[in-house]
């Protein structure tokens, strides 16, 4: 606005001393004339730049429709962030079920079922391994199945059930 009004002055000002500078007579009215249409014209300048802006409404949808299309699409990222970690989640419980079981099978049996859970985090919190005799069941095959699945894993013995 302050920009508007000191074009506005200084338009008048050399309006005014070419007025002043110039003889009497014809041209100085054709001066006159030219020099009111530049200071409408100069005057007219923000009412022009508003109609010549139309699609500034249009603009600023535009705008908000790509904001809100921007948080659509984090939403889905969120969305896909949880899959993902479904994902690792299901495949870090097949690689431990299959950990487990090779376990067992160093000690002569064999893991018919491994039930994993895990707390919110995604550390384990318990395991549930149902086992089966290969050959012969040695007794201590249970406990020795713990301790090292304690001892890999840093799960206490009483978080291991062994049926």
């Amino acid at each position: 606005m302050r920009e508007w009004l000191g074009e506005m002055a200084g338009i008048l000002c050399i309006m005014t001393i070419m007025l002043q500078l110039l003889p009497e007579g014809g041209f100085r009215k054709y001066v006159k004339f030219y020099a009111s249409l530049l200071y409408l014209l100069a005057a007219a300048g923000p009412i022009l730049r508003l109609f010549s802006q139309e699609d500034l409404l249009e603009r600023f949808l535009k705008i908000e429709l790509l904001k809100e299309e921007h948080y659509d699409l984090e939403s889905a990222v969120a969305g896909l962030e949880g899959l993902k970690n479904e994902l690792f989640r299901s495949a870090y419980e097949k690689e431990l079920t299959a950990q487990f079981g090779e376990i067992a099978e160093a000690y002569g049996v064999f893991a018919e079922s491994v039930r994993i859970l895990f707390f919110d985090d995604d550390t384990l919190r318990e395991v549930k391994i149902k086992i089966s005799p290969k050959d012969n069941l040695t007794s201590d095959a249970e406990d020795k199945i713990k301790r090292e699945i304690s001892g890999i894993y840093g799960l206490e013995q009483e978080r291991i059930q062994i049926e």
